[in-house]
């Protein structure tokens, strides 16, 4: 994919479907047209550095995609779409803000889960509309020069992500655009971090609760304390793949290293766990024979469970480091610069 491409394709990912074939091809015999009138008066064709400077003159890929909107008087076309684009960007950081300490709540004190959905609309509304307005201000701000951006609106071509938006679509759920890349990537983020919020004791574990209407509680088994360093690290690096997957979702390569690496971790967990036989305990508050039978029955139907699991989780880690070898040494997106 050669700049021009990687240009249009940066504009037309930002265009709506219906208008964006019209308005790309419209957009490409207009660049076309500057570069061979370059080319005409330095009498040869045009370098890399060349051609760049022909894009980087005609604007941003976000700026040129909103001189196609509707024009506005408070923020300008040229600014708007940045405009937008952050406020999309600082809504989804409000949803997840007022969402983590829903999820830590839930999970600490699950009876206290029934006004859970008015808390998390009440922090992201608040949050939201607090955030747009600070983002209209700053817009306004630099709308009207107010606000400098001095080398802050430096870019360059060739720091532009690969995107295919311009090629034929792939089908498949090993092609996915680099917006999926992303939300997946965020979404493992904030498990992992629940994960190691809860496995380094900062949020109590949620099955050392008694077992509803009975005097039976679920305590961990001694397996845990020797896998404490172990799965500490395995989430250490699922989350470094992560934010690689946030970051920079073209790495495909550099990812899915990672990813056999977690995935190796995870099936030698498996085999581990399958050998301890028992993940959860079953006791008692106080002896008492009636309830004997209730607590045996209760640790075979666990011990069968989680066996299940670990059978399961053998057979899913597999088929995902499969597919990681197949990005790895086949390359199931753009390859790295």
């Amino acid at each position: 994919m050669d700049l021009l491409d990687r240009y249009l394709a940066a504009v037309a990912a930002l265009l709506p479907k219906a208008q964006r074939e019209d308005i790309v091809a419209e957009l490409r015999d207009i660049l076309l047209t500057q570069m061979e009138e370059k080319e005409a008066q330095a009498g040869r064709p045009l370098d890399a550095r060349e051609r760049e400077a022909v894009l980087k003159a005609f604007g941003h890929p976000i700026a040129v995609a909103g001189r196609f909107g509707t024009p506005r008087s408070l923020i300008g076309p040229e600014l708007y779409p940045f405009y937008v684009f952050g406020v999309k960007v600082l809504l989804v950081v409000a949803a997840i803000v007022s969402a983590i300490p829903i999820v830590i709540a839930t999970i600490t004190d699950p009876g206290g889960s029934a006004g859970a959905l008015s808390r998390f609309l009440s922090s992201f509304l608040t949050a939201g509309f607090t955030m747009i307005g600070i983002a209209t201000v700053l817009g306004v701000g630099i709308e009207r020069g107010w606000i400098p951006l001095g080398g802050a609106a430096d870019w360059k071509v060739a720091d532009l992500p690969r995107l295919d938006t311009l090629a034929p679509r792939k089908k498949g759920f090993l092609h996915k655009s680099p917006l999926q890349r992303r939300f997946e990537a965020l979404l493992e983020m904030i498990l992992t971090a629940l994960f190691v919020l809860w496995w380094t004791g900062l949020v109590p574990a949620p099955w050392l609760h008694r077992v509803a209407d009975s005097d039976m509680v679920l305590r961990p088994a001694s397996i845990w304390t020797a896998l404490y360093w172990p799965l500490l690290a395995w989430a250490g690096v699922q989350m470094v793949s992560s934010l690689v997957g946030l970051l920079r979702p073209g790495w495909v390569r550099a990812r899915a290293v990672l990813e056999i690496v977690c995935g190796l971790a995870g099936l030698a967990l498996a085999v581990v766990l399958w050998r301890a036989g028992r993940l959860v305990v079953v006791e008692l508050d106080a002896a008492s024979g009636p309830n004997a039978d209730g607590v045996a029955g209760l640790q075979t139907a666990l011990d069968l469970s989680f066996h299940l699991t670990a059978a399961v989780m053998v057979v899913v880690l597999t088929i995902k480091i499969a597919v990681e070898l197949w990005r790895l040494f086949r390359g199931a997106g753009p390859a790295l610069a």
